[in-house]
């Protein structure tokens, strides 16, 4: 339960802060974000936020039905 509170920590941190960098919640030694819109086309219209550690291999999926303005600029 201590964990998965830190992962809802993590997920907050990037909702506030787009350009956050957080460190896994699990090992602590790093983190990948990866950002998928519904639409290519419209990514105003929300996605998905994959938060995956490199190191350790554990990961969050945060929907976005109303995403921060700069959300996806992540993946350029």
């Amino acid at each position: 339960m201590e964990e998965r509170k830190k992962w809802l920590s993590a997920i907050e941190k990037f909702v506030t802060d787009i350009n956050s960098i957080v460190s896994c919640p699990n090992c602590e030694k790093g983190n990948l974000i990866k950002d998928v819109a519904f639409n290519d086309n419209q990514i105003s219209k929300g996605g998905e936020r994959f938060i995956e550690c490199r190191a350790c291999g554990k990961f969050e999926i945060v929907l976005y039905r109303n995403p921060p303005e700069n959300w996806y600029l992540n993946n350029e």
